[in-house]
């Protein structure tokens, strides 16, 4: 079968030397929508590159050969796209089926199922322990303040290494919120979607099932326009809202919990709060519309953002050591995106990381700006708790903060 485009458009993919055929290059699907990885070489990885749905076969053929000085044949090439298509690498109707039959499959299940629990970051047994044990660090100097908690910034980090400001945030959250609706905000880390995006799916928990607010996620769609959940399938592999979930269950066994799961994209790019590729709904839109649609009816709510901080060190392609001074650099920075939130703007916050090119790599812009812009006129922010889960032998520092937002 031909690939049925003129400008073949390779979709997001990560490169890395292969562990296991020297001088060749292992390409994978962070997102899992492709389920296997391809080998290649230098050669092919170079065609690859330029299938950017700008460049023509015929501009590719003629790049390789200014490139590698030899013929790319035009029969050749297009095994070479078959192979690409079959393995789900190029955008175009193959990959739309499939990810419309696994949208279909995560739809027709009666629930969003747990992750595998070993990338909790907890005993895979045991977790109720677990979590109490994690609970009890005195992670925090401030006292408990008074006032009701409507709000939380807490890590999405594993609980293992987020323990501090997980313990910090989530402490006093039993006594001191009335919420029965929880708006959970994560960070989009593997999806397709470049705007926020819902799931209309009961989460799976080890201390059982959380039921999403189907009616409050209606009236919020209709408020923005849009079907918030069309990419709905991005959630599947997401961590960042999970974590958030399973704490709440633990702690409030017997409350009647309910749900409004969202990721947000990262506002600090070229469009702003406007989504990347034009579709969907604009991230300042949709804070704007969840804030109208909590005031406007009485169900006690609690908004929750599932986001961690800074990414440094090799392994995230950050070329520097992770010394005394890095780290304290990158406090630093951490610190004044914090202080925007404190002084309630998240447009400022949106400004600091963009005006570095958020040169410390914070992943949690999204979900961080929509909450303070939600709260910033009904509760006052305290930050509880700073961490930098720091882990020298793969050179892999992980920032994030404990915050709650009071009223009353």
């Amino acid at each position: 079968m031909s690939y049925p485009h003129d400008f073949p458009k390779l979709r997001a993919v990560e490169a890395h030397p292969s562990q296991a055929r020297r001088g060749m290059i292992d390409v994978i699907d962070p997102s899992g929508l492709a389920p296997d990885g391809l080998t290649l070489s230098e050669a092919v990885l170079f065609v690859i590159s330029r299938m950017d749905g700008r460049h023509s076969r015929l501009d590719i053929q003629a790049d390789f050969m200014r490139r590698q000085g030899t013929f790319l044949f035009s029969d050749d090439f297009e095994k070479m796209i078959e192979q690409l298509d079959r393995a789900l690498f190029l955008e175009g109707p193959r990959f739309e089926a499939h990810v419309a039959e696994l949208t279909r499959q995560y739809r027709a299940a009666p629930t969003r199922p747990l992750r595998d629990k070993e990338s909790l970051g907890a005993p895979p047994d045991g977790l109720a322990d677990y979590l109490d044990a994690l609970l009890t660090i005195r992670a925090s100097r401030e006292p408990e303040a008074n006032g009701r908690v409507i709000g939380l910034l807490a890590p999405h980090l594993d609980y293992d290494r987020g323990a501090p400001c997980y313990a910090a945030a989530y402490r006093a959250i039993a006594r001191r919120t009335d919420a029965r609706r929880f708006v959970i905000l994560g960070t989009n880390h593997y999806g397709r979607s470049r705007a926020v995006v819902g799931t209309r799916k009961d989460f799976e928990t080890p201390f059982g099932v959380v039921r999403h607010d189907a009616e409050f996620m209606r009236r919020l769609d209709k408020r923005c326009g849009a079907d918030l959940c069309e990419r709905e399938y991005d959630h599947v592999r997401e961590h960042s809202v999970e974590l958030q979930v399973l704490m709440l269950k633990h702690l409030l066994p017997d409350r009647e919990l309910l749900i409004a799961p969202y990721l947000c994209p990262d506002p600090c790019g070229p469009t702003g709060t406007a989504p990347s590729d034009g579709q969907g709904v604009d991230l300042r839109d949709f804070a704007a519309a969840l804030s109208a649609e909590i005031a406007a009816d009485d169900v006690p709510t609690c908004v929750i953002a599932g986001a961690d901080l800074s990414h440094v060190g090799r392994y995230f392609q950050d070329d520097r050591d992770l010394n005394g001074e890095v780290l304290r650099d990158v406090e630093d920075t951490d610190r004044q995106a914090l202080d925007c939130i404190l002084k309630c703007d998240p447009e400022s916050l949106r400004a600091a990381v963009s005006l570095t090119e958020n040169a410390t790599n914070i992943c949690s812009v999204g979900c961080a700006y929509v909450l303070t812009s939600v709260l910033k006129d009904r509760a006052r922010p305290r930050l509880l708790h700073y961490h930098q889960a720091l882990t020298r032998e793969i050179e892999n520092c992980v920032t994030c903060a404990a915050m709650e937002f009071t009223s009353g």
